[in-house]
């Protein structure tokens, strides 16, 4: 599901047009297969066919290019999910066992939103703050498919108790990406979704 961004390839010798937009979706297709944290800049700067002097007039620094990719990949793939999960009426076990079977079935690859929030303490200033925007958004979508879930099983649960959940669920995701990251077989991914499932039915 999460494609490469730009099928451009540079030809040896050919010269850019630096296309700030362009440059962002190479250096995402970078961060997509290999991860945001611990990543050399001049190898991300080499995918993106630019120079480190091209990236700093545009950008200012690395962060700013980090928190520029994560903007498009909220944009392109995370953004049109929340929508779908509010607009379809998506139940919990809907969002884990379509995740899932993304998973095992490779037609999705790990999120990067995923994998970054592990990884936060690594990054600058200006994608952890980012990744706290992502965070917030997914937390209220979530907040609301839980809330709906409980109007219908009749069940009170206050503020603070809805966002355990909330976390407990985000963080369960966050796991099944991992485990999926870390090559974990398919049963082990699958059992991880069902004990998911299990523990949520049962709140």
């Amino acid at each position: 599901m999460f494609n490469s961004l730009s099928d451009n390839k540079i030809k040896p010798g050919r010269p850019i047009s630096l296309d700030k937009n362009e440059i962002t979706k190479k250096c995402l297709d970078f961060y997509l297969l290999n991860g945001i944290d611990n990543q050399s800049f001049n190898k991300v700067i080499k995918h993106a066919g630019v120079s480190k002097g091209s990236v700093y007039r545009l950008y200012g620094s690395e962060d700013s290019l980090q928190k520029a990719s994560l903007e498009e990949y909220y944009k392109t793939f995370i953004k049109h999910r929340l929508l779908e999960m509010k607009n379809k009426n998506l139940s919990s076990k809907n969002i884990i066992m379509n995740i899932t079977s993304g998973l095992i079935s490779n037609s999705q690859k790990t999120c990067l939103y995923h994998r970054s929030r592990m990884e936060k303490y690594k990054l600058g200033k200006e994608t952890r703050e980012y990744l706290n925007k992502i965070d917030n958004e997914i937390k209220k979508t979530y907040k609301m498919v839980i809330t709906r879930e409980l109007k219908i099983k009749k069940k009170k649960f206050n503020s603070i108790e809805i966002a355990d959940v909330v976390n407990f669920m985000i963080n369960g995701i966050t796991t099944l990406n991992l485990l999926k990251l870390n090559n974990s077989s398919h049963k082990l991914v699958l059992s991880y979704a069902k004990l998911l499932l299990k523990t949520l039915k049962n709140i």
